[in-house]
């Protein structure tokens, strides 16, 4: 890797995958001997942090983040390791799908979704004192399905009104994941500009290839790129895991999104602005070698 790619990966670019309690990852992450399941899934953060200087925390979409679970985060990282959140379900999903885990709320809607005082005090207030090393908070949105929105900019209009509280609160960074593909109007991104949030570009099952999301993204000022490779367009989520675990090694050489994450890349270094890249061992099968091979095509177009 040469000095430029270094230093950029020290101060404007952060690599890391999206969870980090991967067993098959051992003799590629972790080296060191692990006690016990118990012992490698609780201290097992402090060996990945010496790898990447982020991690994309999933199991904030199901449940509030705590002060206390979170100061363990801390304890094993250092200060300029970030931690990118997804937001709670609880103000991102309009309707709770009918599955078990739901409850009594299976199949209803949800009164909290898009609740801006609501995400405030149960999401944002928790980690108040971690502002510094909480990188982009994600709002990620399912596929909207006929009959939840009559069109695009209804659901533009809730997401403005939503993210004019939000975002007021600067200490920390919000993006958006939108998996409606054809949502992606100007009028969505004229939004996020004018609050300072950023877009989630995903490679996910139903939406364009990130290269076309990005095309759509480059006549807007946007505080910064996230992209998340979650899966090749075409594949479902249950056929990778069924096909990719244990997560050890690369099933699939997904060669265009990885250039499309380069050219990304080099056009945060134009507009001065940092790059969060997330990587799921759904995409490829396994998360370290995915961002081995970016990190190879950068070196031969980067100096």
């Amino acid at each position: 890797m040469n000095s430029k790619i270094a230093k950029l990966l020290k101060n404007q670019w952060y690599f890391g995958t999206s969870s980090w309690k991967y067993p098959g990852w051992q003799g590629l992450i972790y080296h060191h001997p692990y006690s016990s399941d118990k012992n490698f899934q609780e201290s097992c953060l402090k060996e990945y942090s010496n790898y990447y200087s982020c991690v994309g925390v999933d199991h904030t979409y199901y449940s509030w983040p705590t002060s206390k679970g979170f100061s363990k985060y801390f304890e094993q990282t250092t200060d300029s390791f970030q931690f990118v959140l997804k937001a709670t379900e609880k103000v991102t999903v309009f309707k709770y799908p009918t599955l078990p885990r739901y409850g009594k709320e299976a199949g209803k809607l949800n009164d909290s979704f898009l609740e801006p005082n609501i995400f405030q005090e149960k999401f944002l207030a928790p980690l108040e004192n971690y502002k510094s090393r909480i990188g982009p908070i994600m709002f990620e949105f399912s596929q909207f399905q006929p009959g939840t929105f009559q069109r695009g900019s209804e659901f533009v209009e809730k997401l403005d009104h939503f993210l004019e509280k939000v975002s007021s609160n600067r200490d920390f960074k919000f993006a958006v994941e939108i998996r409606n593909a054809n949502w992606l109007h100007p009028s969505y991104f004229e939004c996020l500009v004018r609050h300072g949030v950023g877009h989630v570009f995903n490679s996910w099952s139903r939406m364009p290839l990130i290269r076309e999301q990005f095309e759509k993204a480059l006549p807007f000022k946007l505080p910064f790129y996230v992209a998340r490779l979650l899966l090749n367009p075409g594949t479902q989520y249950q056929q990778a895991v069924e096909a990719f675990s244990p997560y050890d090694e690369l099933h699939q050489e997904l060669t265009e999104v990885r250039l499309s994450v380069v050219d990304l890349l080099k056009e945060s270094l134009v507009r001065n602005i940092r790059a969060y890249i997330l990587v799921n061992n759904r995409f490829e099968g396994c998360a370290p070698k995915t961002i081995e091979g970016i990190f190879r095509m950068l070196g031969s177009q980067v100096q």
